[in-house]
């Protein structure tokens, strides 16, 4: 059963990770408006070529 015996060591915060994740250096850092505009680039790109209005 259980004893009355402690054990070293302080307890992980709960948000430990996230800050861990948030606080290292990602390499290369993009403008989220970047990768916004991108993805719309490609979307309307590729409904382009579906719709036969860009031909490749």
């Amino acid at each position: 059963m259980a004893n009355n015996q402690q054990q070293g060591g302080q307890l992980p915060s709960s948000q430990g990770g996230l800050v861990q994740y948030f606080d290292a250096d990602a390499g290369v850092e993009m403008d989220p408006k970047t990768i916004i505009a991108f993805g719309l680039l490609v979307s309307v790109f590729e409904i382009g070529l579906h719709m036969g209005i860009i031909g490749i």
